[in-house]
């Protein structure tokens, strides 16, 4: 241990430009250490992923729960059962300046993103989010052997989803 303070002491007595290397050593030391200590914090691409299926799950599974009870009101329906899957993703569309440069012989646009907020806490305006697209609507309901309840299915998914009617499927519930 004496061995040590001598050598610090002495190292210190040596000058300026050999402290400022040993602090430049121990911090690339320190970064090389960081890597092997985990974080418990999900990697971004991880959250990007996870994200995604939940969104999209989410989604789904909102709008099924929603067309069960609208379904379960229309005469002649009963008890309904409902998938419905979807293409795509949420999509966030954020607002943006345009901005027109006028050189001499011509004209050049640039985009840039409205940002709000001040310092480190500036983050792009959010101007609309788009859902994901209904890509096609099972029903399985009690009065599914009925033609006219099934017209009456068809046309209000169709209208409700502005869906075509062969992307929909009304069968009899068992």
């Amino acid at each position: 241990m004496n061995k040590i303070s001598d050598r610090i002491a002495e190292f210190i007595k040596g000058g300026k430009v050999k402290i400022i290397i040993f602090v430049g050593i121990l911090g690339m030391l320190l970064i090389f250490l960081s890597e092997f200590i985990g974080s418990d914090e999900p990697l971004e691409n991880e959250d990007i992923k996870s994200n995604y299926s939940s969104s999209y799950d989410t989604y789904a599974q909102d709008m099924e729960k929603r067309l069960e009870k609208t379904l379960g009101k229309i005469e002649g329906v009963g008890k309904a059962e409902v998938m419905v899957t979807v293409s795509g993703t949420e999509e966030y569309i954020y607002a943006q300046e345009e901005k027109i440069k006028n050189g001499e012989k011509d004209f050049s646009t640039e985009n840039e993103y409205v940002l709000i907020g001040s310092g480190s806490d500036k983050q792009a305006l959010l101007k609309k989010v788009v859902s994901p697209e209904i890509s096609g609507v099972v029903i399985i309901c009690e009065g599914g052997d009925s033609n006219i309840v099934k017209e009456r299915v068809y046309s209000s998914i169709s209208a409700a989803f502005n869906i075509s009617s062969s992307q929909i499927y009304v069968t009899k519930l068992e």
